[in-house]
């Protein structure tokens, strides 16, 4: 079970470093607004998600971690918004 989850914590964060650079290029292009919006409509997915979730009996999600390569994005986007 436990390499099973490593496993898929790996995927994870490969998936999360496999984002093109175009991709990154079309997001940071996107207009405070359209930013707005796009983490507005993640938001609701994410809630729906989680109310159909809970009305199928299912268990509350258990959230994992974010990913050692977010917390690196995090921290770079953040200095050069300081910069």
């Amino acid at each position: 079970m436990d390499d099973e989850i490593e496993v898929l914590k790996d995927k994870q964060a490969a998936a999360h470093g496999a984002m093109e650079k175009a991709e990154w290029a079309r997001l940071r292009k996107l207009s405070l607004n359209e930013r707005g919006r796009l983490i507005e409509s993640a938001c609701e997915a994410a809630a729906v998600i989680h109310c159909s979730r809970l009305a199928a009996g299912m268990p509350d999600a258990e959230r994992d971690p974010w990913p050692a390569s977010t917390w690196e994005f995090l921290k770079r986007e953040a200095a050069r918004v300081r910069t």
